[in-house]
């Protein structure tokens, strides 16, 4: 057969990135859903409220970010192991 071919698997650690990035993705859209409550235009709020909902969606907004450069990462070491 001439050259051994390279085996094209993905490793159990991989695997588990995979499942832990989908875990976190879960926890900041249950996060976005709770944002869309203080959004509510009907409802009056507080100033402690408005600061509140500010804060959360800052958090999620600089993780998330943080979250799809990492996947983009691992996701082009996938590939490029391929």
């Amino acid at each position: 057969m001439g050259q051994s071919q390279e085996s094209n698997t993905i490793t159990y650690q991989e695997i588990l990135s995979v499942k832990a990035t989908l875990c976190e993705l879960k926890s900041w859209h249950e996060a976005l859903h709770f944002m869309f409550h203080f959004l509510d235009t009907k409802k009056v709020r507080t100033t402690r409220e408005i600061e509140a909902c500010s804060e959360i969606f800052g958090v999620v907004y600089q993780n998330f970010g943080t979250l799809l450069v990492d996947t983009e990462e691992s996701l082009n070491k996938l590939v490029e192991s391929t």
